[in-house]
């Protein structure tokens, strides 16, 4: 199973063992409202819906990943989705992991995983505007902004003001170039 780890985390791909962890964390209104694809409410068949439609193992640019302490603590998931044969990152933490820098940690791993490895000219992103812990992620880890779009919020119902970011492998070398590096600023 492909695995990647750091000091504090491990991530592997999300298993049906995983539904109600994935659950507990999108059912949680505070998370939700900050992924343009997720209702609100969410409950245990979807997410058995959606790990249903995951491959253990799928293209570079459709990974999803589940996020762990090493004492198998539940975090949330990172991962891609293919967009435009572009690797599409879009992540959450369950709030009892939030403010620890875990999805810092976690981004950098993998995509560390991706520019190393599979490789990619570039990883696309973004975040709804209001969400300013996101997008301190994004700028620690060498995302820069290239433009303003307006993006659904399924939980919310309504659309939102969208920034868009883009990750060169470049940007992301000068940025985070070692997780020890990264942690300086977090």
């Amino acid at each position: 199973m492909l695995k990647l780890a750091t000091d504090r985390l491990y991530m592997r791909p999300p298993l049906m063992d995983d539904a109600a962890a994935i659950a507990a964390a999108l059912s949680n209104f505070e998370v939700s409202k900050n992924l343009a694809f997720v209702p609100h409410p969410y409950d245990i068949s979807d997410a058995v819906a959606w790990l249903e439609r995951q491959p253990a193992l799928a293209h570079p640019f459709d990974q999803k990943f589940a996020i762990f302490t090493h004492e198998d603590q539940f975090c949330g998931m990172t991962g891609f989705t293919n967009k435009n044969d572009l690797p599409s990152l879009g992540y959450y933490l369950h709030p009892d992991a939030w403010g620890k820098g875990y999805m810092t940690e976690a981004n950098w791993a993998l995509i560390k995983w991706l520019f190393d490895g599979p490789g990619a000219p570039k990883i696309i992103s973004g975040v709804f505007d209001y969400n300013q812990a996101s997008m301190r992620v994004q700028k620690k880890l060498g995302f820069q902004t290239v433009s303003q779009s307006v993006m659904h919020s399924l939980a919310q119902s309504k659309d939102f003001a969208h920034i868009d970011t883009e990750l060169t492998q470049s940007a992301f070398e000068n940025a985070a170039p070692t997780l020890s590096e990264l942690r300086k600023d977090t």
